[in-house]
C-alpha cells in the first residue's frame, strides 16, 4: 500500500516537474509569433538629378548718379551745338551770296561738332555698356529724370562664383534690412571690378533706405548655367577626420563610404556635381552605424600626419532576430 502511495506520488512530482519546465517555452513560442520584426539597420534613399539652381551670392554697391547725368548734360549739349551746325551748313549751300571761306568754316564746324557728339557718345558706351537701357535718346531722357529725381538708383555688382551668362531673379538686400529688391534691368558691365574678381554687372533698382547712392548690399540670384548634379540629403552626411561623408551601396548590402562637397547648399543637401549619379543609393539611415564599424581597431589611421586610409566596403552586421531577443528578456526576467 506504501509502495503504490509513494509510485503516485513520485508521477505527481514529475508531472509537475515537467509542466514548470515547459512552461517559459510555450510562452516563449506565442512571443515569437506576436513580436514584429526588427527594424532595418540600413535605409538608403535614390538619388535623382537636381533641378534647383545654384545661388548665387555677391556684394553691390549703389553708384552716384553725378557722372552719368554729367555725360548726359553734355551730349544733350553736343547734340544740340550738332543740330545747329548741321542745319546751317545746309542753309550756307543754298546760298549763293555767302564766300567760299565761310562755306568751309561752317563745313569745319559741323564736323567738330559731329566728332564731340560721337566721342560723347562712345565714352558712354564705355563707361556704362553696349546694353545699357539709356543709349538712345527717348530712354535715357525719361531714366535720367527719374534717377536726378532720386527716384531710381543705379546698383553695380560682383559675382566671383558665376564663370559665364547673365545672372537671373538679381536681388538686393540692404546691410541693415531683410527685404529683397529686385534689380531690373541688368547688363554686363564693360570692365571688371579689380577688388573682385568675377563678372561685373550693372543694373537699375527703386532708391529707398539702404540702397542710395554710396551704399553698400548684399546681392543673389541664381546660376544661370544649369550644372548636372544631384542633392545628397543632409541625413546621408557624416562626418570623419575633418571631412565630409556619405555611404553609397555599391553592391547588396555592401557600401562603400564616399566624400561630398558642401560648397554647394541647397534646401534639401548639398549639390554635387561629381562622383555621384541620379540612381544612386545613399544611406540615409544608418551612416554613424556603418562609420563606427568601419572604424575598427587597426581599420582606420588615426594618425594626424598621414590622414585617414581610404574607406573600405562595409557590411552590416545582421540585426538580432526577434527570438533571440525575447530569450534574452525572459531569461532576464528569470533571474
Amino acid at each position: 500500500m506504501k509502495a503504490a502511495t509513494l509510485v503516485r506520488l513520485t508521477v505527481l512530482i514529475g508531472t509537475v516537474f515537467l509542466a514548470g519546465c515547459n512552461a517559459p517555452h510555450s510562452e516563449e513560442a506565442e512571443d515569437n509569433d506576436a513580436a514584429d520584426p526588427p527594424p532595418p539597420v540600413v535605409v538608403t534613399a535614390v538619388l535623382t538629378a537636381s533641378k534647383d539652381a545654384e545661388k548665387l551670392e555677391g556684394v553691390a554697391t549703389i553708384l552716384s548718379p553725378d557722372p552719368l547725368l554729367q555725360l548726359d548734360a553734355d551730349i544733350r549739349s553736343a547734340m544740340v551745338a550738332a543740330d545747329f551746325s548741321r542745319g546751317q551748313l545746309a542753309r550756307f549751300r543754298t546760298s549763293t551770296l555767302l564766300s567760299k571761306q565761310m562755306l568751309a568754316n561752317a563745313v569745319r564746324q559741323e564736323g567738330l561738332d559731329a566728332s564731340q557728339l560721337k566721342l560723347l557718345q562712345a565714352r558712354l558706351r564705355q563707361t556704362w555698356g553696349d546694353q545699357a537701357p539709356f543709349l538712345s535718346v527717348d530712354a535715357r531722357q525719361s531714366l535720367m529724370g527719374e534717377i536726378s529725381a532720386g527716384t531710381r538708383a543705379i546698383v553695380r555688382f560682383d559675382f566671383p562664383g558665376l564663370t559665364g551668362g547673365k545672372p537671373n531673379n538679381v536681388r538686393v538686400i540692404a546691410l541693415s534690412g531683410k527685404a529683397e529688391t529686385k534689380v531690373d534691368p541688368i547688363w554686363v558691365a564693360p570692365s571688371g571690378n579689380l577688388a573682385m574678381p568675377g563678372v561685373s554687372f550693372f543694373g537699375l533698382i527703386p532708391a529707398g533706405p539702404g540702397l542710395r547712392a554710396g551704399d553698400r548690399a548684399r546681392v543673389v540670384a541664381d546660376n544661370p548655367t544649369q550644372h548636372p548634379g544631384v542633392v545628397i540629403p543632409n541625413a546621408a552626411i557624416v562626418v570623419y577626420a575633418s571631412k565630409s561623408w556619405c555611404y553609397v551601396e555599391s553592391a547588396q548590402h555592401t557600401y562603400e563610404r564616399k566624400v561630398v562637397s558642401l560648397e554647394n547648399p541647397v534646401e534639401d543637401g548639398f549639390l554635387v556635381h561629381s562622383g555621384f549619379a541620379p540612381g544612386d543609393h545613399v544611406v540615409v539611415r544608418g551612416a554613424s552605424t556603418l562609420l563606427a564599424r568601419e572604424a575598427e581597431p587597426g581599420s582606420l589611421d588615426d594618425d594626424d600626419d598621414d590622414g585617414p586610409s581610404e574607406p573600405k566596403p562595409v557590411k552590416p552586421k545582421p540585426a538580432a532576430s526577434a527570438s533571440v531577443a525575447n530569450r534574452a528578456a525572459a531569461h532576464n526576467a528569470t533571474d
